[in-house]
This record gives structure tokens, C-alpha cells and sequence, in this order.
């Protein structure tokens, strides 16, 4: 599942919108984000073989007609009843072995008693008619009085334990089952659901019937039906149907955006050794999901949002590729092999996380591969949260198992070990894990073992301090070189503080010391608090690298002359090496040699990565050079991606009239989309003279998607100019496009904090169907400060309709408002920000508070494009 990379706002590329809007909203919450309801893995009475399910949809009451019969085997003698997971369903008949059978419901279970206990190896077949309006699980997504134009959509996500609110089911991951899904829909709708479409037949009374057929055993949360009015592209892969649905009307967006899907299956297959699993790959785009992505057998959701528009897309150097790759690298990880429990879905997750670097190093290169992962450690690293648990962990009762740690430590620690066992090795242990385990459950011991076994290394004190123990190493690094001994003493502490999981790492590392002569490479090996290893140098060194191109998740303190960094930024041959120096140089304030450097590092990095992370640089360090060498690097061709970052780091530079002048310039005529919305952004925490006129007039302008326009309402929050209430009111207001709507709301949010109808406005918002105004009404009112908000928060916790993200998102607002209440600091302003990436830089003479509202501004700028229209509640339709 794509919530994936929350905290990873890496500029490299595009995240999908989920992400981004996500990310925004949890900067401030210190709840993670997913809630799985059992940690481990339940004892079983009987195996779950296959599901026939059946399905109608009543649009007018939103109400789903179901019939399905499991077909199960006893795996206990004595076994008295059978229980299956059911919430809010309404059970009309059960049949076992097609005679009539009493049944009794609670709040999450249907407990079916049997006539007699049955023996292990017993076979039953039950069969249940049911109905139910789902709380979660099934979304009905339908045109209504402020969106009538939008397509009809129904469609389920079921993990990590929603599907029995559509369907009474076995509700966990450690079962595998085959499924037929038939559904009965208006005739002018398409279907999808896992595995193969067997047949269309005629219903009667203009509807159709679909009938898929999944003969590859798979987990329960991993079912999905979708339905409603598509377009569709059909491609294939070696034989196999490719298909992608856009919701009608925007299939000219799927080509561009999903178009190198077959690419990344022929990839996959490859690196693995063992070919794409499943009878087709479907790739739905829904509108209003509650994730960016969940990887369904053979059949992944995805957002709408990340169908960019088709003027967009070349913006943006990966595209959806990250969100692409990632649902599809679960169609082995995640779905053939599958976690058994939700304590080790790192397993799931992880892996994805890292197919989407395998996909980028290979279609993209390594720059940009490097470049991403060296965003993605430091992004870690400040995630504080995160330190103390190790990835694989069950004690995730007032936390969450789906955090950065599954994901993007999962994902570093991959690399690592691909990096130690050797590529060939690696990927061989991959292939007989995958051949090992198909369909089966699994633990991390299972990785491990099959690892070994077709290596022959043992990787117990890998796995035991990556992922049963928690943390990473840091270091502290010094050396001193004598001339006469030809002798380089290199001495490494580890400076992370041992206690809990976190101890002491085993760590090799590749330091290379470039003389005169040129450069030398050795291998060390760290393993105590303090060592100093002695190397040979024939010269004088001019560069001293430990842990060469970063291929080890650490933090770093090397002390090091300027004219080191110097010399690094300009001959490191490694895109993390020279970032590296770019970050240390910038620490060197009023420092004219060091702002030159970036300067040229600006110009000529042959890394976009670099360039950007030097323009970020300069913009922090703020003064007269920096701003110079901005609005000169304006005057290159460079592309969308790192001109919008340049835009972006003008943003720092206050009471500079040229700075002013160029981005006046820059948001009315740059032929990058995103640069222009980068300069509105910028106008607004500049609080530029006319910015509110040159705002106004971008609100009204067309765009694709409405780039300019969202970009000029979340600028008229930083701008703080009150006369923007009225606007940012009518852009609120349902009927609007909902990424202008959440735009407007989280400005509205910063503006009279002393005026409690705007309060209870954004309230109102917390009432509604659409996931990401709810989830910008929910950030808003906790970044508002106005605690009469915190009743209407209470009163949405209760509600039983909340999505998977929203519970700990409403506990962290409603915590920090009662903080701000009782005059304490809140978590936002007494800790770092979680998902500040390299170019969300703050004048360090505001308050904390102002700060992170402005690194959120930057960052919404960053991804306001990617949120396209969602829509709102259902509407009367006439029951089939």
C-alpha cells in the first residue's frame, strides 16, 4: 500500500498527491498514520480456500446486495462453530452444506454453530446473504448537487482489516484463498476485480454482469472490486493484459502518466528470475481513495490525482513512477509472498519501497537513484519518532507498524544488503525466497533463511541490528595525516545513544583518500563506540570520503577544512558526496568563497539533484551573492524541476526589489507551470507589494488543473492579508475543485486566528465525504490554535465512517489545541519537522511556528498539482 514515503518529500520526483497532502498534513501530528487491529497472527480453526462472491448495488441508499459462499477446511478437531469477520452487515440467510443454519452476530464477528463438531479435513461450504451501507471498505463515489458532472465510482480498500465491512470474511493476512467476483452494474459501467474477466452477460433492466475468476490463492485485504463509468487503455506485457482506467473523461491522461508499466514488469521479472505472477495487471484510477495506491492481486487502486495533466506531466523528470513501481513490486512482494503478520510488513512494504529505486536507477540513472536516497536517509533522520523501534515490531497499540521505518528504512536496508551480498548474490537470494515461499505467509526469519541458503552468508548480525534492533549509526569523524609515515588516522566514533533496540553497529564502509597521485579506495570495518584505523596515503590528502557514494543509512559529523569541502563539491565523483559538501558549505555563513562554490555548483553540477540541493543552499543562507546567483541561474534552460526550486529559494529573500521584479515576472509569463507556481508561493511569504492583486488575478486565470490558482490561495495564507477571507470563503465552499477547496482552507486557517465564525466554518468541513477536505479541515483547525475547535474534533472521533489516516491525525490536533489551551508548546513547535525536505528552508530569525507554516507552504506548492478534483456525497439514484 502507497501511503508510502510520508515522510519522504524528496524533489526528485513527483509523489503522488495522496502522499504530498498526506505529508503536509502529519507534519504537525505526532500519530503516525495506519492502525492495524491485531499484531499478530490469529490461530486459525479452519483454511479459507475460495470465496464465490457476488454482488449489487443499491446507488440510491448506497447499499451493497451481497451473496458469497466460502468453501473452508477444518483444521481443529472438535471445532464446534464457524466465526468469520463481519461489521455492520446486515445477515438475512447462512446455509452450511446447502441446509438453512442458525447464526448470531456481534459488532465484528458472524459465529455460525455447526450441527456437530467437526474433525480436522472436514470441507464446508457456507453460503451468506447479506446487505450492508459500509462505513469503510466500500466507497460509493456519485455525482451529486455540487459535483453532478462526476463519474459514478464504487471501489473497496481492504487493508489492512476493512474488508469484512463489505463482505463477512476471514479478515487477515495469514489466509489465502482463490476468488469468483461477480457483480451486477449499470450497463454502461466497467468492472474490475482480481484475476480474469471470464464473461459479460446481459442482466436485464439495463444492467450486466461481470464475472472474474482469481486462481492464484491471495489474502483477503487484498480483494477489490471497482465499478462505475471508466475509460480504458489496453496494452500487453509477454501475452498478458495491461490495462489502465481513468475515470471517464480523463483517459487521454493514463497513456503519459501509466504508460511505462510493461517496461517495469519486463524489469521486475528479470531481476527476480521469476516472471509476474498473475493472470492480468489492472491499474485503477479512483477518485476520493483514502490512499495513494493499494496493491489489489493483479488488479492495484490507485488516486486519480496521479493523472496528471497531460501539460503537467513532462514537468515533473520520474512522473508516477514511484507510486507505479511501488504497487507493482507488491504483486510479488506483498501478494505472492505474503506477510503473515502486520509486525512484519516491512516485508510488504520495504520491498516496494525499494523496486521503486531499482525501477529509477534503471530507467532514470544513477544520479538520480543516488540522489533520492540520500534525501530519503536525511528525511529519516529526522523523523524522531521513529528512532527507538526497530522495524520489525508488534508493540504498535498507540503507534503504527505502517511508518517511515516499513517503508523508507525498510527500503535502505534492502539496498544495503544488496550493496554487502553483491548484486548476483542478492537477487539470487530473492528468487528463491519468492520460489520458496509462493503463496505462502511469511516472516523476516523466512527472508533470512532463504538468503542463506542460496548464498551461503549468514546475515544474523544484519538483520539483527537492522531490523530487530532499532536506530542507525552516527558518526563523528577526525583525522590526521603524517607526512613522514606516509600514514592517514582516520578515527570513527559512534556518537547514537545505546539504550533500548538501539546499540552499537557492525558496519562496512568503502573510505577513499584522493591525493595528488589520484585515489585510493579501502574497505573498514566499524564495530565499537571508538577505533582509528590507520591507511596508507602517499601524499598529502586532498579528499577524504568515508562511506563513498553513502551506500551505509548513518548521520555523519566529519570535521573538515572549507578547502576540503571545497575540493568535494567540486571532484567527488558521487552525487551523495558532493551534496554533502553543498550541505556543509551552507553552514558557512557570510562566507563569499563558500557562496561561489555553490554558485558554480548551481551552474555546472552535471547532477540536477546537486544543482537544486545548491539553490535550496543559497537560499537559506540568504545575502546579497546568494540572490544574485539565483536570478542569474533563472536566466539558464534548465528544467521544470530544478527551475521551480530556484523560484522556490528566492522565497527567502526579503526587501530585494530585483528578487521581487523577477518573480513578479516569472509568475506571469515562465513557461514552466511549476516555476510560475513557485513564484506565487514566494510573493506570499515575501508579503510582496501587490501581491494580493497579482494573487487575485491567478485565482482567475486558467491552468491546467488549476496549478496557478491553487498556488495563489495557499499563498494567501503566508501573506496574511485579511481582506483574503472573503475569497478564501468562496473557494472553501463545496462546489469548488476540492485541491482548490483544501488550498483554501489551510490559507484560511492562518488567517484572523481571532475570529471564531472562520473557526466554525472550517468546522463544518469535518462533516463532509471528501477524504482530503476532511483532512485539511482536521490540520487547519489543530494549526489554528483556537481550541473551540477541539469539541468538533472530539465529536469526529466518534464517528464510524473515519478513513485508516484519520483517527491519529484528529487525536494529534486535538492534542496540541489543548496544549496551546493550557500555554504549553506543542509538538510543532518544539520539534523539527519531520518532512522538511532540502529546499524547505525558513529565516532562521522567525519563530518556530511561522517557520514550519512556511515550509508547508513551500511544500504544498511543491505538489499542488498533483491534487486533482475529488467530489463529494451521493446522490439519488434508483435501486437494481
Amino acid at each position: 500500500m502507497t501511503r508510502e514515503h510520508l515522510h519522504m518529500t524528496s524533489h526528485a520526483r513527483s509523489r503522488p498527491a495522496f502522499f504530498a497532502l498526506t505529508a503536509l498534513l502529519m507534519i504537525f501530528a505526532a500519530a503516525p498514520q495506519l492502525f492495524a487491529d491485531e499484531p499478530y497472527a490469529r490461530s486459525r480453526d479452519y483454511d479459507l480456500q475460495h470465496s464465490k462472491i457476488a454482488l449489487r448495488f443499491n446507488l440510491e441508499q448506497k447499499k451493497v446486495l451481497g451473496e458469497v459462499t466460502h468453501s473452508l477446511s477444518i483444521l481443529r478437531d472438535g471445532t464446534a462453530k464457524i466465526v468469520f469477520d463481519s461489521a455492520g452487515l446486515t445477515v438475512q440467510k447462512v446455509t452450511v452444506n446447502k441446509a438453512a443454519a442458525k447464526f448470531e452476530t456481534t459488532a465484528g464477528k458472524l459465529i455460525i454453530p455447526l450441527a456437530s463438531e467437526a474433525k480436522a479435513g472436514d470441507k464446508f461450504e457456507i453460503t451468506i446473504r447479506y446487505e450492508a451501507k459500509p462505513t469503510k471498505g466500500m466507497y460509493f463515489i456519485l455525482p451529486d448537487k455540487d459535483y453532478p458532472n462526476r463519474p459514478s465510482q464504487i471501489w473497496t480498500q481492504g487493508e489492512s482489516e476493512d474488508t469484512h465491512y463489505y463482505l463477512p470474511t476471514y479478515d487477515y493476512p495469514n489466509d489465502r484463498l482463490t476468488t469468483e467476483t461477480i457483480l451486477t452494474v449499470p450497463a454502461s459501467w466497467i468492472t474490475v476485480s482480481n484475476g480474469k474477466l471470464i464473461s459479460v452477460t446481459d442482466a436485464g433492466k439495463g444492467l450486466k454482469t461481470w464475472y472474474w475468476k482469481e486462481s492464484v490463492p491471495t489474502s483477503t485485504y487484498l480483494i477489490t472490486v471497482v465499478a462505475g463509468e471508466f475509460d480504458e487503455v489496453k496494452e500487453t506485457w509477454r501475452g498478458i493484459p495491461v490495462t489502465y482506467y481513468a475515470p471517464k473523461g480523463r483517459g487521454d491522461r493514463l497513456s503519459i502518466n501509466y504508460g511505462r508499466t510493461p517496461a517495469m514488469m519486463e524489469l521486475f521479472s528479470k531481476k527476480f528470475g521469476v516472471d509476474y505472477p498473475w493472470e492480468k495487471y489492472s491499474q485503477v484510477m479512483v477518485d476520493d481513495f483514502v490512499a495513494g495506491g493499494m496493491e489489489n492481486s493483479s488488479a492495484t487502486t490507485n488516486t486519480s490525482t496521479s493523472l496528471v495533466h497531460p501539460k503537467l506531466a513532462p514537468e515533473y523528470l520520474t512522473g508516477e513512477d514511484d507510486l507505479i513501481s511501488h504497487e507493482l513490486g507488491h504483486q510479488w512482494f506483498g501478494d505472492l509472498v505474503t506477510c503473515k503478520d502486520w509486525g512484519d510488513v516491512w516485508l510488504n512494504e520495504g520491498f516496494a519501497t525499494f523496486l521503486e529505486a531499482v525501477w529509477t536507477e534503471a530507467h532514470f540513472g544513477k544520479d538520480q537513484v543516488d540522489y533520492e536516497r540520500w534525501n530519503n536517509a536525511r528525511e529519516w533522520f529526522e523523523s524522531a519518532s521513529l528512532w527507538n523501534k526497530p522495524i520489525v515490531r508488534h508493540d504498535f497499540d498507540d503507534s503504527s507498524e505502517f511508518d517511515d521505518n516499513a517503508y523508507a528504512k525498510g527500503g535502505w536496508v534492502l539496498y544495503m544488503l544488496r550493496h554487502q551480498l553483491g548484486e548476483d548474490a542478492f537477487y539470487r537470494g530473492l528468487k528463491h525466497y519468492l520460489e520458496a515461499n509462493r503463496g505462502k505467509n511469511v516472516v523476516t526469519a523466512d527472508l533470512a533463511k532463504a538468503i542463506e541458503e542460496a548464498t551461503h552468508a549468514n546475515v544474523d548480525q544484519f538483520f539483527s541490528q537492522w531490523l530487530y534492533g532499532a536506530g542507525a549509526p552516527k558518526f563523528d569523524l577526525s583525522y590526521t595525516y603524517d607526512a613522514e609515515k606516509h600514514q592517514l588516522m582516520l578515527t570513527v566514533k559512534q556518537t547514537q545513544k545505546v539504550e533500548g533496540r538501539v546499540g552499537l553497529f557492525h558496519v562496512p564502509v568503502d573510505v577513499e583518500i584522493t591525493t595528488a597521485s589520484g585515489p585510493k579506495l579501502y574497505n573498514v570495518t566499524v564495530s565499537k563506540d571508538k577505533q582509528t584505523f590507520s591507511l596508507t596515503a602517499d601524499s598529502a590528502p586532498l579528499m577524504v570520503l568515508f562511506d563513498k557514494g553513502s551506500h551505509v543509512l548513518k548521520s555523519a559529523d566529519f570535521r573538515k577544512e572549507k578547502k576540503e569541502w571545497l575540493y568535494q563539491l567540486k571532484n567527488a565523483s558521487d552525487v551523495s558526496d558532493r551534496a554533502d559538501a553543498v550541505v556543509a558549505l551552507g553552514k558557512m555563513r557570510n562566507d563569499d568563497e563558500a557562496v561561489a562554490a555553490l554558485g558554480d555548483a548551481l551552474h555546472n553540477d552535471k547532477a540536477w539533484g546537486v544543482r537544486a540541493t545548491a539553490a535550496d543552499t543559497l537560499g537559506q543562507m540568504g545575502g546579497a551573492s546568494a540572490s544574485k546567483l539565483l536570478l542569474a541561474a533563472l536566466d539558464s534552460k534548465d528544467a521544470p524541476w530544478v527551475r521551480s526550486r530556484i523560484v522556490s529559494a528566492l522565497g527567502n529573500f526579503k526587501e530585494d526589489v530585483a528578487v521581487v521584479a523577477r518573480l513578479n515576472s516569472v509568475a506571469k509569463e515562465d513557461s514552466s507551470y511549476r516555476a510560475r507556481a513557485a513564484a506565487l508561493q514566494a510573493l506570499g511569504r515575501l508579503k510582496a507589494p501587490a501581491a494580493f492583486t497579482t494573487l487575485e488575478a491567478a485565482i482567475t486565470a486558467d491552468s491546467p488543473d488549476g496549478i496557478l490558482r491553487n498556488a495563489a490561495l495557499r499563498s494567501l495564507g503566508p501573506l496574511g492579508d485579511d481582506k483574503a477571507v472573503p475569497l478564501l470563503l468562496q473557494w472553501s465552499a463545496p462546489g469548488k475543485p476540492i485541491d482548490s477547496r483544501t488550498a483554501a482552507i489551510n490559507s484560511l486557517g492562518r488567517l484572523q486566528k481571532d475570529n471564531q465564525d472562520i473557526t466554525k466554518q472550517i468546522a463544518d468541513y469535518l462533516s463532509e465525504s471528501h477524504f482530503s477536505v476532511r483532512m485539511a479541515a482536521i490540520y487547519t483547525l489543530g494549526s489554528r490554535g483556537d481550541a473551540t475547535a477541539v469539541p468538533a474534533l472530539e465529536a469526529l472521533l466518534k464517528s464510524d465512517d473515519l478513513s485508516i489516516e484519520m483517527v491519529p491525525m484528529i487525536k494529534g490536533q486535538i492534542s496540541r489545541l489543548k496544549k496551546t489551551a493550557e500555554g504549553k508548546p506543542s509538538a510543532s513547535s518544539s520539534s523539527h519537522d519531520a518532512d522538511e525536505g532540502p529546499d524547505e528552508h525558513a529565516d532562521s530569525e522567525k519563530p518556530a511556528t511561522e517557520q514550519r507554516l512556511e515550509k508547508l507552504e513551500r511544500l504544498l506548492q511543491e505538489m499542488s498539482d498533483r491534487l486533482k478534483s475529488m467530489e463529494k456525497r451521493l446522490p439519488p439514484a434508483k435501486p437494481y
